[in-house]
């Protein structure tokens, strides 16, 4: 028996972390302590990357609580509690309370959306986000969009408005593409013989007609967009630049005084604002510049299509011939 208890300590002990790992928790620890959050979770989530282990995705969940993140937290602090073992001192108790409260309080921060789609799903996405797996997203409260993409690019729509601490299922269905009428009616018989007329001419442009050339305001808009995009970009790079070195600055500060007067209290809020600005403003004009160069992309192909190009529409999407 004392063998089997022995083997038991040895098979639950947690493994042994790296020096990589034990120095990112180390920066981690201090970072909490000057109240640096969001940097704290930054090395936390390196240390996932590296061990993925329960303690840092718990620690993951309840940093991003603090920071108000709240559908972060709520998955993070799921899967947190879902592979946390039983409790088997005070201590550990606690631990598991302390964990399942933190979770109850962000899930009463968001709503729930279950996405129940069609057969044949390739992608469902809620507000343009994809799920990478499951159909259950949190969502802040309000109105939403969720969409299901088909194998063979049908596309479901739906709009669901959900509060705080709510969940609803969502059904989906595909729409159907829409069919030309048949036209059952029989042609009328010609007459035979050598003075009836013969076959009636087809009207219309003959059937190798191409568009006659780029339409000028289409070629300006997308012109037009696409310089829109990238100085919006531009602009909110620099802004980002700007975010980032004001917490440079006040991180600096707030050290400095820190070491001079011992009583000085930092304004940790403002670092942390300044630090996700940054991050925002990083993220709307790298997306503006990916905008700006596929709208360019898009309109010097049209500039450059042969004008002996056909474009037809149809119900699953757009057809192009070229004669080359």
């Amino acid at each position: 028996m004392l063998l089997l208890a022995a083997a038991s300590a040895r098979a639950e002990a947690p493994p042994k972390r790296s020096r990589a790992v034990k120095e990112l928790i180390r920066e981690a620890g201090a970072a909490l302590d000057r109240l640096d959050v969001a940097r704290a979770r930054e090395l936390w989530g390196e240390v996932y990357d590296i061990e993925r282990s329960n303690v840092a995705m718990c620690n993951m969940g309840q940093l991003d609580l603090r920071m108000g993140r709240w559908e972060e937290a709520v998955v993070e602090l799921s899967q947190c509690v879902e592979h946390m073992p039983a409790p088997r001192t005070e201590v550990e108790r606690r631990l598991y309370d302390h964990r399942h409260a933190d979770l109850a309080r962000a899930r009463r921060r968001v709503g729930e959306v279950v996405l129940m789609p069609p057969p044949g799903v390739v992608g469902m996405f809620v507000n343009g986000r994809g799920l990478k797996d499951g159909s259950r997203v949190y969502v802040r409260p309000g109105q939403h969009e969720v969409m299901a993409v088909g194998q063979e690019g049908q596309v479901a729509r739906a709009g669901v408005r959900v509060e705080a601490g709510e969940s609803k299922q969502v059904p989906l269905t595909f729409d159907k593409p829409a069919q030309a009428p048949e036209d059952h009616a029989q042609p009328p018989k010609r007459a035979s013989g050598p003075g009836a007329p013969g076959p009636a001419t087809q009207k219309g442009p003959p059937q190798g007609a191409g568009r006659p050339g780029p339409d000028f305001r289409i070629v300006t808009t997308g012109a037009v967009a696409s310089v829109g995009f990238l100085v919006a970009g531009t602009v909110c790079l620099q802004s980002a630049q700007g975010y980032g070195q004001e917490a440079t600055a006040a991180r600096h500060h707030a050290r400095v005084m820190g070491a001079v007067d011992p009583a000085f209290q930092p304004d940790y809020n403002e670092m942390i604002d300044a630090a996700a600005n940054e991050k925002l403003m990083r993220l709307l004009g790298t997306s503006a510049l990916i905008a700006g160069a596929a709208a360019g992309a898009a309109t010097l192909v049209y500039v450059w299509l042969p004008n002996d190009a056909q474009i037809r529409v149809t119900a699953h999407g757009a057809e192009l011939r070229v004669r080359w």
